[in-house]
């Protein structure tokens, strides 16, 4: 090779080289702070969406709360869930409204005028299938403990609902979370007739919490419930042997559990996003045709948003490679609905 074609060939490497770096620096600003027409693109990062089914959402709801409708929201942590369920309660312009602050009861009365129950959540009926439960557990639980709520059987039509966040924002929040003394250690992890054992999901810690953990020792534990928390909550876990991690490759897992999440999401009749709170709070009222009360607010900072973490972004990426794919295609099917729903343009 000649020295011409030698200079012409290491000016490409260098060139593409800066090119990546730029492109790398480009993506993880404009991830974390929602830059617009940003795709992730890969052979499993989304399926197309089934817009067919899709515009059967666009005609008018017939939903009926006195018939058999109920809402069901699947509140992952940190994404906003504490606020969007407390506005389900105490914000919404139903008749008759939730009724809270009643004399040693923790959580609100959300009944119709035929004492039927409207809303299975948090802060209505309680967390009556386990904590934060996930579309697996709640899948095989709701209707039953309804009947034991309400003493008796009845048709219902469940409407899932849930909320979901930037995954890299949302980790870093949980990690400040779980600093503070948390460990949601009440979960059941309930799937295919018993819960996870210690084998399958091992504590990340010795102690009774994980108080005052780094985000490098929080980023080291392979089995933290943190890593792809979205995807996992929002999966058919029954379609990957449960929390039994042995039977099949990891690729093979991740591909049915992203897959499954996906397909979940789409079938949901309502999911907000928590970087955008006006179009979420719109979707909601168009869909079960009910208006809050006082708008959402759309709050910039976050405990998430304020931590540096240039020198662990790839790490965060790879602990979330599967949520970042998962919020990619939801972030596509949320403004999907919008524009379709709302007739609004972004």
């Amino acid at each position: 090779m000649t020295p011409t074609k030698w200079k012409a060939l290491l000016f490409f490497v260098i060139f593409l080289s800066v090119s990546g770096f730029f492109y790398t620096q480009y993506y993880s600003e404009c991830f974390l702070r929602n830059c617009p027409h940003l795709k992730y693109v890969g052979e499993d990062a989304s399926r197309l969406l089934d817009t067919t089914n899709e515009s059967r959402k666009l005609s008018k709801n017939d939903i009926d709360f006195e018939k058999e409708d109920v809402i069901v929201f699947l509140h992952i942590q940190k994404t906003g869930g504490t606020f969007f369920g407390r506005n389900l309660v105490k914000n919404l312009a139903v008749d008759p409204p939730c009724i809270c602050g009643l004399k040693g009861k923790k959580r609100c009365d959300c009944f119709t005028k035929n004492r039927k129950i409207w809303l299975f959540s948090r802060y209505s009926t309680g967390w009556l299938c386990g904590l934060h439960a996930d579309w697996t557990e709640l899948k095989s639980c709701v209707d039953a403990k309804m009947d034991q709520k309400e003493g008796r059987h009845r048709n219902r039509r469940f409407h899932y609902i849930t909320v979901l966040r930037n995954p890299i924002l949302r980790y870093l929040s949980e990690w400040k979370h779980v600093a503070r003394g948390a460990t949601w250690k009440g979960s059941r992890l309930y799937c295919n007739g018993r819960e996870a054992t210690l084998e399958e999901v091992p504590f990340c810690y010795e102690d009774s919490d994980w108080m005052d953990v780094t985000l490098e020792e929080f980023l080291d534990c392979p089995h933290n419930l943190a890593n792809n928390r979205q995807t996992r909550m929002l999966a058919d876990l029954s379609k990957v042997n449960c929390y039994n991690t042995t039977t099949m490759s990891s690729k093979e897992r991740d591909f049915k559990m992203l897959q499954s999440a996906q397909k979940n999401l789409q079938d949901m009749a309502y999911f907000g996003l928590t970087e955008y709170q006006n179009y979420s709070q719109l979707l909601f009222e168009e869909t079960f045709n009910v208006p809050f009360i006082d708008d959402f607010e759309q709050k910039e900072d976050t405990k998430g948003s304020k931590v540096k973490i240039d020198s662990y972004l790839e790490r965060l990426t790879e602990r979330n490679h599967l949520d970042i794919k998962l919020y990619e295609f939801a972030k596509d099917l949320f403004f999907w609905r919008v524009h379709n729903i709302l007739n609004i343009t972004v």
